[in-house]
């Protein structure tokens, strides 16, 4: 019975390290929003933002962590460097 019970302890205690190292790195503070035709992409981890073309030419790069795209209609591909991974989204215009 009780190398049932530790080893339940250890098990809950391994699933709540790996939770919290999950939450560390989430990349939950990424916002991306719109107003008019400017897309604006704001993280307070962020180290550079990319806009492509649906058919992969690079548009515009810029660095920081508050970022202003001015775009057309169209549909692109953002790709954001968080927190030391790279975040990638669809965005359309219309």
């Amino acid at each position: 019975m009780k190398k049932i019970v530790f080893g339940l302890l250890i098990y809950v205690a391994l699933v709540i390290g790996v939770v919290c190292a999950e939450a560390k790195t989430n990349n939950d503070t990424f916002t991306v929003r719109f107003r008019e035709n400017t897309l604006v992409v704001m993280s307070t981890q962020m180290e550079e933002a990319r806009i492509y073309s649906m058919q992969g030419r690079l548009l515009q790069k810029k660095r920081g962590q508050f970022l202003e795209f001015d775009l057309d209609r169209g549909t692109y591909r953002l790709y954001a460097k968080v927190n030391g991974d790279t975040v990638v989204r669809r965005i359309e215009l219309r």
